[in-house]
């Protein structure tokens, strides 16, 4: 389906009451109640149709990153600072931070090298992520009053993080790529939706308590979502 010169890709599903709209890519994600009929999904594309022109023109501006090859030279992000990768040869794979370089050490006879240093640093990343934002949840949790009853890190798609009606809290570990003042910002995001469980007015109100400057970091979340290896946008 296209439309307004967009690319359209409309899904139906009984488990929605309202429409939503994405952009991956040069495509337009619509899905909708099954209900909905045919002519309402066109006009609810013309109605939108600016948003869609505007946030296409938004993700033209980003900054992207091409397609890394995991070799020496290579600059990798870690709590928004640059490292450059290094790669050697030993005889036992390992990964470590020296300076401002990320080592991957790779056995001689290792044949697919760029996937095992890949392999290498995703374990890394997440090691990090892992304690880092448990640390930061622990700590913030106290400020705002609440107790998650468990913080996991995953690898998402399109989101930073999540937290389910029993109050069990999950991170995106990519976000560890991002500077500190931004993970505080996620982590706080979630955090005070076990005190209002939805993005209603109250919502909010506690996250402009706990973090006044969050528009600023939803921002530049969203600019630099396809840096940190991010490539949706949603509405």
């Amino acid at each position: 389906m296209e439309a307004f010169g967009f690319k359209i890709e409309v899904k139906r599903t009984g488990r929605k009451k309202s429409a939503s709209i994405s952009i991956s890519g040069n495509l337009v994600k619509i899905t909708v109640p099954k209900s909905l009929s045919d002519d309402s999904v066109r006009d609810l594309i013309h109605l939108r149709a600016s948003w869609i022109k505007r946030k296409f023109k938004e993700q033209s501006l980003r900054p992207t990153s091409k397609a890394k090859e995991y070799v020496s030279g290579e600059i990798y992000l870690y709590l928004g600072s640059e490292y450059h990768l290094k790669v050697l040869n030993g005889e036992e794979e390992s990964i470590k931070m020296v300076g401002g370089y990320l080592v991957a050490t790779i056995p001689d006879f290792e044949t697919n090298r760029s996937e095992r240093v890949k392999f290498l640093l995703e374990g890394w990343y997440q090691r990090q992520a892992d304690r880092l934002l448990k640390d930061k949840t622990d700590r913030l949790a106290k400020i705002v009053g609440v107790c998650p009853r468990s913080v996991s890190i995953k690898s998402y798609k399109s989101r930073w993080g999540s937290c389910s009606s029993n109050g069990e809290l999950t991170y995106n570990w990519r976000i560890i790529l991002a500077p500190h003042r931004i993970i505080d910002y996620v982590v706080l995001h979630e955090l005070c939706h076990l005190l209002e469980h939805n993005h209603s007015v109250r919502y909010w109100a506690h996250v402009e308590r706990h973090a006044p400057g969050w528009r600023a970091c939803r921002d530049w979340l969203r600019h630099n979502q396809q840096v940190l290896g991010m490539g949706n946008d949603r509405i």
